[in-house]
């Protein structure tokens, strides 16, 4: 009997690719880890971009004035970097080009794409996501009633979709919405739970 499960919708920060306040931390404060104030900051710049309240260029303006790099142009070397730099996490590009043979992936976005595609592009995941089957938040009206936009587009099958998320209350809300999902750890961790769903063969 088939697997009910016939699609995977992956999120890209924190799940394909690090969260961006995390890359963001990492060249702004490299060896140190950010302060709880920076934090903040970052989570609240991030968020305004998931949502399309700011562009990259503003998000790299207001970072870098939360770490206090000085300078008017100081957040041009950021914004190259998000361009240049960003790698998918550890394991994930050949755990997503082994479950696109058998499966149909799909990412939502928190990144905008000017940064995000060149990002899939390096990990060798851009045939795996093509433009066209990215959704991003921006897009589908910001974070409150995402799932239902999504259910709505067709992009989450309720049923036939298992849901990829390191965000515990995304996740809650699509197993309230009767959308089966999975919580992030890690490439090692999700292939073992996608063996226990039987999409794909337990790891050696």
């Amino acid at each position: 009997m088939a697997n009910r499960i016939t699609r995977l919708v992956f999120w890209a920060g924190g799940v394909v690719l690090p969260t961006l306040p995390e890359v963001t931390a990492s060249f702004l404060a490299p060896g140190r880890p950010a302060t709880l104030a920076e934090r903040s900051g970052l989570q609240e710049a991030a968020h305004a971009l998931a949502i399309g309240q700011e562009d990259p260029g503003q998000y790299c303006r207001r970072v870098t004035g939360a770490f206090g790099v000085p300078g008017a142009t100081s957040f041009k070397p950021l914004y190259e970097t998000l361009a240049a730099s960003v790698d998918a996490l550890p394991g994930m590009p050949d755990l997503i080009a082994e479950l696109a043979l058998t499966l149909e992936v799909r990412l939502v976005s928190d990144y905008p794409a000017i940064w995000l595609l060149p990002a899939l592009a390096r990990s060798g995941l851009a045939h795996c996501f093509p433009p066209a089957e990215i959704s991003y938040v921006a897009d589908l009206g910001g974070f409150p009633g995402l799932l239902d936009a999504l259910i709505a587009a067709g992009v989450v099958l309720p049923g036939h979709t298992l849901w990829i998320d390191a965000h515990s209350p995304r996740t809650s809300e699509a197993l309230r919405k009767g959308v089966d999902a999975d919580i992030f750890v890690d490439a090692r961790r999700l292939r073992r739970d996608l063996a226990l769903w039987r999409l794909m063969p337990l790891p050696a």
